[in-house]
């Protein structure tokens, strides 16, 4: 091995791995180069090379600011600590000795402080697992400016008004997309945050103001702006810190009412899996973030050239120097007391593919994470919260991923489209895992609606963007039957009704633990919320659902699913 791959390998670069075909791959020595100088360790020469494998390691060779363990398991303390005062949150001594911690370490989950005179190190000892769903229960996806009511989107204000009628209905959970601070009022892309510990301060609920003009799509060059004057007349003022006071009281009202309307989980949160390079969370702390590399995922059948998704993340040095006090701020900026929350692209907890800024997206790597570390964080922060944890984790998954989740207690996702064996036949109800949340589609995806009627289909031909031929789509959607239609004849294409009722009993009946199942597939939409890879030549994050939720929830075919869904899962 080079001095050039140990650096990387040092640094937690994997200059291996193993694509979505299985086939392995090796990142170039150029990429290595770009991405290591990235992480300020330059690696031109060899002289840079050694100068940076000398200061890497003085970094690593540092008291720990934090330790992770698991409660009851052995606390791997640095030898050259001794005579040790263990503290608990509140500042009391926990009496109990150094080869003890070592041994069987501490039973109670929480947070301690270890003094010494080689100085201050912070425990954290996560619980055995994140709180449990429980029973199998079912919920909805909602996009919330998608929403009607009394302005051009929704707020939080008519997503308590859903959540009350959702649970009445028998929902046990409402699950959203994110609510993370954007700096520009015009735009709306919720999964390109500026900040992910604010909240997007549109979401709260403001004076009435004109409703919208009656367009199945929101104009948010001029319904941000509009909201934004109207939330400034409501706090009376336009202070940042007023305005974010104001969107909070209103988020933990919609959980609130969750609870009040009896709903086992209520609000599921979405946690985005980066940040926009230039928002408030990275220039009001860079040194937090990755400098110079955006994240992405490497080529693969869908990206074939790869994708740069223009956000970045946590440093993961960074954050093992800071004691992963950025990892915890910003998961209790986004966990439901009593909820739940959605890690988005969970993969990154373990790995996340880098790209030096201006390269193509397939001259990235994986840059490691401390996977023990943040697995025991969120199960720390979840039981805390008493929340539940999904992870997304979808695509190729990293070695050890699956049952690292399953041991810990995170529920990961099987989505109808994807849930297929290696001949391409749709799994049966009974494959789906019991701890995975089962769903119709999510917001990248095409509605069942759109599916069958090969509405994707037509976006493709009209963006030139490729994809399986209607003879291959009319294959599927045979054998979607197969496993859905219990043997009645098939529908017609351009007739999705029944195969929305028959794809939600389906899925009502699989062993998994909790059913989210999109507004959009509930009403049966005939158009998705976001199509990936496109910025404006699809209308992302723009489409309003068909009506106001009490109508909707009153019509005949939604009463029907519903009855179902409370039929198979219902209290």
């Amino acid at each position: 091995m080079s001095d050039l791959h140990r650096l990387a390998a040092e640094a937690g670069l994997m200059r291996c791995w193993t694509d979505a075909d299985g086939a392995r791959q090796e990142v170039s020595d150029g990429s290595l180069r770009a991405i290591l100088t990235a992480l300020d360790l330059p690696a031109g020469t060899p002289e840079e090379i050694a100068r940076s494998r000398a200061s890497l390691r003085h970094r690593l060779d540092r008291l720990p600011a934090m330790i992770t363990a698991d409660r009851n398991k052995p606390i791997p303390l640095p030898d050259r600590l001794h005579d040790a005062q263990l503290l608990d949150e509140a500042g009391h001594a926990v009496d109990i000795g150094m080869d003890s911690l070592r041994r069987s370490g501490v039973a109670e989950p929480g947070y301690y402080r270890l003094d010494s005179a080689q100085g201050s190190i912070r425990i954290a000892i996560a619980p055995d697992r994140c709180p449990p769903i429980g029973r199998r229960c079912w919920g909805v996806a909602i996009q919330i400016p998608s929403l009607r009511g009394s302005g051009d989107f929704g707020d939080f204000g008519t997503l308590c008004e859903a959540v009350r009628l959702l649970g009445a209905k028998g929902a046990d959970a409402v699950a959203i997309s994110p609510v993370h601070a954007l700096d520009d009022p015009a735009r709306f892309a919720p999964y390109s945050p500026s900040s992910r510990l604010a909240l997007n301060i549109l979401f709260g609920e403001a004076e009435p103001i004109a409703a919208a003009d009656g367009s199945d799509l929101i104009d948010w060059s001029k319904a941000g702006p509009a909201k934004l004057a109207a939330l400034r007349r409501t706090v009376g003022g336009d202070d940042a810190g007023l305005l974010q006071s104001h969107a909070r009281r209103g988020l933990d009202a919609v959980q609130q009412a969750a609870r009040e309307a009896g709903m086992a989980i209520g609000l599921i949160a979405d946690l985005a899996v980066g940040v926009d390079p230039g928002g408030s969370d990275a220039r009001s702390d860079p040194a937090a973030f990755l400098q110079g590399l955006r994240i992405g995922a490497p080529p693969d059948p869908l990206g074939p050239r790869g994708q740069d998704w223009g956000l970045t993340g946590f440093s993961p040095l960074a954050l093992a120097e800071r004691g992963f006090e950025p990892f915890i701020a910003m998961l209790r900026a986004n966990m439901p007391a009593r909820g739940g929350i959605r890690i988005d692209h969970g993969f990154g907890l373990q790995r996340l593919w880098v790209v030096p800024e201006g390269r193509a997206a397939s001259e990235g790597a994986y840059l490691r994470y401390p996977f023990d570390d943040l697995l025991r964080l969120v199960k720390l922060e979840a039981w805390r919260a008493r929340a539940i944890v999904i992870a997304e984790d979808l695509g190729t998954r990293p070695a050890g991923f699956s049952a690292a989740l399953e041991a810990a207690g995170i529920h990961g996702m099987a989505v109808l489209p994807f849930s297929r064996d290696e001949a391409g036949e749709f799994l049966p109800a009974a494959a789906y895992p019991a701890r995975s949340v089962a769903m119709s589609g999510t917001h990248d995806t095409p509605t069942l609606a759109g599916w069958w009627t090969g509405r994707d289909l037509e976006w493709s031909r009209l963006l030139d963007r490729g994809g399986e031929s209607e003879a291959e789509r009319d294959q599927h959607r045979k054998a979607l039957w197969r496993a859905i239609g219990e043997a009645t004849p098939m529908p017609a294409k351009d007739d999705p009704d029944m195969v929305i009722d028959r794809a939600l009993a389906f899925l009502a009946g699989t062993p998994s633990s909790l059913l989210l199942v999109p507004m959009e597939d509930m009403v049966g939409m005939i158009e998705q919320p976001n199509l990936p890879g496109t910025v404006d030549t699809h209308p992302n994050w723009r489409r309003r659902l068909p009506d106001r939720m009490e109508k909707l929830l009153d019509r005949p075919d939604v009463s029907r699913r519903i009855d179902r869904l409370n039929r198979e899962r219902g209290a």
